[in-house]
């Protein structure tokens, strides 16, 4: 595992952004949110010691009312960054230990794979190394005892991966981290968040439940295409999912005061320490390097990170969450004292995210990378590639058309509502990496085939930041 350097050269900050002015930036986000086909967005921004705030388009396409920097959004899994930082007090606490069995602390925690329900430690949970099944999202209610409840009926859930052997996205080992946060720290999933993050933050907004989002103006989420959009029939998802992210509400500026306590070592905007020095240094040091290509360079606990200056050394951290219909991105940049959150509800926020990214980071001299290219001449064997692969939420067919391939994915009845089936035409980057272009969209994904077997056909598709297992030629 690499650490990151304990000093950073200081990176000069000119005044916030290429935009001069509020104005300037509502401009921007109101452009952008025309451009792709977004219903509503917030975005705040803290760079050069100011906050700056811009608010664009309705939070319901249905009633028309306007977006403004005090709507709450669903901020989905940017949550899992407040699971890995209250993990962390509890380990400075001496309640919970990085890499003791899980059993230790759920003596009667179980799984489909009995060696992986006895070996599993919490930092495999915290950086997606469990290998579980992680789209399991079966409603365990909505009372208290919801978190525990869920966990309780793991029994069965299986493996996409050998424990440990590389990272697959995972919502399901968050709730387990977030059982853990309550078993160890004596409080509910609900409390522990407002005793532990939002009240010591500042950040009274900060909602774990509907009823609370209910003191503010709210933002709803928006499924189907740009252009051919509607309000989603589900507002939330299931709340024993919390921990993952289906629940949690926010206005921007929270999400930075949030960004900036993590910037800053471990200390809030109001003085008060949230975590220490070493806990954040735990958070953004890598657990995994991600395959070359994919949008996320490496993943400490729970964070994203990248190396957006190319010198090697992870330099800008983060994550992004995403719901029915809403999505979320934070990014902080310790070096420049940057921190970018933009929540949006429906279209093709990742385009819109992208650029903003690049006019918020400009002057930190830092920039997204770009995604990678696909190389039109390069021959490969589509028979290598062709069969069908699965996991919980999605099945994924790679069929040959000519010499092309192409993906047909297949939500699952409990994923369908959030996305139909749709096809991508896929173009070679490299032997291992391929790039397509959902209908709808602007941003390439990338699919990379992975576990090659002796006749080298992949046996793991690793897309969406999942792996998917080969279950089909």
């Amino acid at each position: 595992m690499r650490s990151p350097p304990t000093e950073t050269p200081p990176i000069k900050v000119e005044q916030h952004l290429r935009l001069k002015s509020m104005a300037d930036l509502n401009k921007r986000l109101s452009e952008l949110v025309d451009t792709y086909g977004v219903p509503g967005a917030s975005l705040a921004v803290w760079s050069g010691g100011t906050l700056t705030e811009a608010a664009a388009g309705v939070v319901n396409l249905n009633t028309g009312i306007a977006t403004t920097t005090n709507t709450l959004f669903q901020i989905g899994s940017i949550t899992k960054l407040y699971v890995a930082a209250m993990c962390l007090q509890l380990v400075d606490e001496g309640k919970l230990a990085l890499d003791a069995p899980v059993r230790d602390i759920l003596a009667d925690f179980n799984l489909g794979d009995e060696d992986v329900a006895a070996q599993l430690t919490l930092r495999h949970l915290l950086s997606h190394r469990s290998g579980i099944e992680g789209d399991y999202f079966e409603d365990a209610g909505r009372g208290e005892d919801r978190i525990a409840k869920f966990v309780g009926m793991l029994g069965a859930v299986p493996q996409v991966h050998p424990l440990g052997a590389m990272f697959s996205y995972c919502n399901t080992g968050f709730v387990i981290a977030g059982r853990l946060i309550e078993v160890a720290g004596g409080l509910g999933w609900d409390k522990a968040v407002r005793a532990r993050m939002a009240k010591p933050l500042g950040t009274p907004a900060f909602s774990t439940l509907p009823e609370q989002a209910l003191r503010y103006h709210t933002a709803i989420g928006h499924l189907g295409t740009p252009g051919k959009l509607m309000v989603t029939p589900i507002a939330y998802l299931a709340q024993s999912n919390a921990p993952a992210g289906s629940m949690q509400m926010a206005p921007a500026r929270d999400i930075v005061t949030f960004g900036r306590m993590l910037a800053d070592g471990g200390v809030a905007p109001n003085g008060t320490r949230i975590l220490s020095e070493a806990a954040v240094k735990a958070m953004h040091t890598a657990n995994v390097v991600c395959p070359q290509g994919m949008h996320i360079d490496e993943v400490g606990l729970a964070t994203f990170m990248w190396d957006w200056d190319g010198d090697g050394v992870m330099d800008t951290f983060g994550h992004d969450g995403s719901t029915i219909g809403q999505a979320a991105w934070l990014r902080y940049h310790p070096a420049s004292g940057t921190v970018f959150v933009l929540l949006t509800n429906g279209g093709n926020g990742k385009g819109m995210a992208q650029e903003l990214m690049r006019d918020v980071f400009a002057p930190a001299g830092i920039a997204p990378k770009d995604a990678p290219e696909a190389k039109e001449l390069m021959t490969f064997d589509p028979a290598l590639y062709v069969g069908r692969y699965a996991n919980v939420m999605e099945t994924v067919e790679v069929s040959a058309e000519g010499s092309a391939l192409v993906a047909t994915i297949i939500p699952s009845p409990a994923a369908a509502v959030i996305a139909g089936t749709r096809r991508v035409a896929l173009e070679p980057v490299s032997a291992e990496l391929f790039i397509g272009v959902a209908p709808g969209y602007t941003e390439s994904a990338t699919y990379h085939f992975l576990r090659r077997d002796e006749n080298g056909r992949a046996g793991i598709l690793h897309s969406g930041v999942r792996a998917h297992k080969r279950v089909a030629s």
